[in-house]
């Protein structure tokens, strides 16, 4: 449902008016990428990535809330590892199979171990694991148990010693998969640095709740018991040593703090009561709140925009783009409301942008890679791209700005507050012979372009890597 207006009625009440998609118009699974990414073996190879890359994969609802351990609980940290990254392979190459095959050294480079048997112990785990599952569809509501995995197996190249991973996904996961409406984003780049298994159960949780529209985004209540059966740290009607407990909940909200760069969350414990002993009453309950670090930019209320600046953002004779990668003008607005930058400045760096991305798909633009900012676009249409690319390359905080983000021949915003941008002719890979020539001159612009100047500006200069 798509949240269109909240407000507060006369007699107190709150209303929030919302569109529910129906028939042909509803966005199932089956329609969706289900991943974010550029380079997706590479993005998540511990060894080869960049450390700001933050691939994305989407996690049904209906799996997430739904999911419970059966009988014995043997699985770590590395065992959710390994099964996220497995569903995450087979969303990309295609869930509608039931039978998908990787590289083992890719899984091992993704967990960052070297030896396979540490690798094939977390499978063997996996696939006598037996889960339980509530599947609503439209006819009919299951509650089915089975394995995590299915029909594992490995098989080595005596010739080329390279090691295949061959598994199957069960076929009910597979089609509340693809028959899903509601799911969130997950980085998979944080499950190999939990160290408690409890973490990788609670952290989807988590997302799911900050990715709801901040209107109708409410508090998780759970009682000690109901939050133990969530996480799996011990069955309903168990008795529970509460101070172990709240370790456990420390600990793992600590690493999702440390880890996930996309929400915060705050959790206020339950009290004590006052009786003899001062024992937590057995309704008592956890407050879980998340909130949204990254501002939505298209929540904002547009910046007033003069004549001259709509004429020139919907100036599209020397554009490169195609019609459908140019964003309406009311964005650049709230982009200039949000981040204080004019919006045709916005708009040309946008252009400049999306055309260096398809070039040179390595390139970094903040704190993603060109591959998966052109992915995002091509995939998900520019509203979701524009977002994402104002919140992760337009307006990324000092705190996000590493050294390893900004290049060395980047030079700072100085003390005058005036904007220094790297200038590079990227639209020829053969301009410079000397590779030592190649580095490109730091040009001083004033805060805003003259009218003649701007097709020169657009045409030579890159300033994907400054934080305005």
């Amino acid at each position: 449902m798509a949240v269109i207006e909240k407000y507060v009625r006369e007699d107190g009440k709150i209303v929030v008016e919302g569109k529910q998609l129906r028939g042909d118009d509803i966005i199932r699974g089956i329609d969706r990428a289900g991943y974010r990414a550029g380079d997706w073996v590479k993005e998540t190879s511990t060894s080869k990535r960049h450390p700001s890359d933050e691939p994305q994969i989407a996690r049904e609802r209906i799996l997430i809330e739904t999911m419970a351990i059966v009988g014995a609980d043997e699985l770590t940290a590395q065992d959710i590892a390994v099964h996220e990254y497995l569903m995450a392979c087979a969303r990309k190459s295609n869930m509608t199979l039931p039978t998908h095959r990787i590289r083992m050294s890719q899984l091992s480079d993704y967990l960052g171990v070297t030896q396979h048997e540490r690798v094939w112990s977390s499978l063997e785990r996996l696939m006598r694991t037996l889960v339980r599952y509530h599947v609503t569809d439209p006819k009919t509501n299951r509650r089915v148990c089975r394995t995590l995995l299915e029909a594992v197996s490995m098989s080595t190249n005596r010739l080329t010693q390279k090691t295949m991973l061959d598994y199957t996904i069960p076929g009910v996961i597979r089609e509340a998969i693809l028959q899903s409406r509601s799911y969130t984003w997950l980085d998979i780049n944080v499950f190999p640095k939990f160290k408690s298994k409890y973490t990788g159960r609670l952290y989807p949780k988590l997302a799911l709740m900050a990715g709801y529209d901040f209107r109708v985004r409410k508090d998780w209540k759970p009682t000690i018991s109901e939050l133990a059966a969530f996480i799996g740290y011990a069955a309903k009607g168990e008795d529970i040593h509460v101070a172990s407990f709240m370790k456990v909940i420390d600990k793992a909200l600590a690493e999702i703090d440390e880890h996930v760069q996309g929400f915060s969350v705050s959790c206020t414990k339950p009290l004590r009561g006052t009786g003899r002993g001062r024992a937590i009453p057995d309704d008592a309950t956890f407050i879980i709140k998340c909130s949204d670090t990254k501002v939505d930019v298209l929540a904002r209320r547009p910046a007033e925009l003069t004549e001259q600046q709509i004429a020139k953002i919907e100036d599209r004779r020397h554009s490169p783009l195609e019609e459908i990668e140019h964003p309406p003008v009311k964005y650049f607005a709230q982009a200039q409301a949000l981040t204080g930058i004019p919006a045709e400045q916005i708009s040309d760096r946008w252009r400049m942008n999306v055309v260096d991305a398809r070039l040179h798909p390595d390139k970094r633009f903040g704190i993603f890679s060109g591959g998966h900012f052109i992915q995002m676009l091509d995939s998900e249409g520019f509203k979701i791209a524009f977002k994402h690319w104002i919140n992760w390359s337009v307006n990324v905080s000092g705190d996000l700005v590493r050294e390893h983000v900004i290049p060395d021949y980047s030079i700072p915003v100085d003390s005058s507050g005036r904007d220094w941008i790297a200038s590079e002719p990227w639209f020829k890979d053969d301009h410079w012979v000397d590779p030592e020539l190649a580095m490109p001159e730091d040009v001083n612009l004033d805060s805003h372009f003259c009218d003649d100047a701007a097709p020169k500006i657009f045409r030579h200069v890159d300033d994907s890597h400054i934080p305005f």
